[in-house]
């Protein structure tokens, strides 16, 4: 058993080939996709964040209101806070439907991207792969 330059230098030369036609057609378009799916997850975090800061007013709303309310008479006091509770519920329930639709809609489109990118990178990885055996092969015979 014998150390062959050859086999070394052809071995060397296909893995880096391998590695340059992984790079451009795997690592570039999944990144791609990542780079996506995480701005988007960025974009629902924010919209949460603003569903909580709209919660947080509504709520100091209803605090302010109720006090007020107060003051003037109890039975007026509880017909406000009633309304501006139901508002703000509303207000809050619209939100989060929209922020769950947004992320519904969010992760159907990462799986249609992620769906693209198996089906255009899975016949080029079989094709690399029957080429890179067909050279290993024909260097060993």
């Amino acid at each position: 058993m014998n150390i062959q330059p050859s086999v070394i230098v052809w071995t060397v030369i296909c893995f880096l080939l391998l590695m340059v036609i992984l790079k451009n057609l795997l690592f570039k378009p999944v990144l791609e996709v990542l780079d996506k799916r995480k701005e988007k997850v960025d974009s629902a975090e924010q919209k949460l964040r603003d569903i909580e800061s709209i919660s947080a007013k509504n709520q100091r709303l209803i605090a302010e209101e109720k006090a007020r309310a107060e003051a003037e008479s109890v039975a007026q006091a509880k017909e406000e806070v009633q309304k501006i509770q139901s508002q703000g519920k509303k207000e809050i329930e619209i939100a989060q439907r929209k922020c769950l639709s947004d992320i519904e809609e969010y992760k159907n489109d990462i799986k249609g991207e992620y769906d693209k990118i198996v089906d255009s990178v899975a016949p080029k990885m079989e094709t690399a792969a029957s080429i890179f055996a067909k050279n290993i092969i024909s260097d060993r015979i």
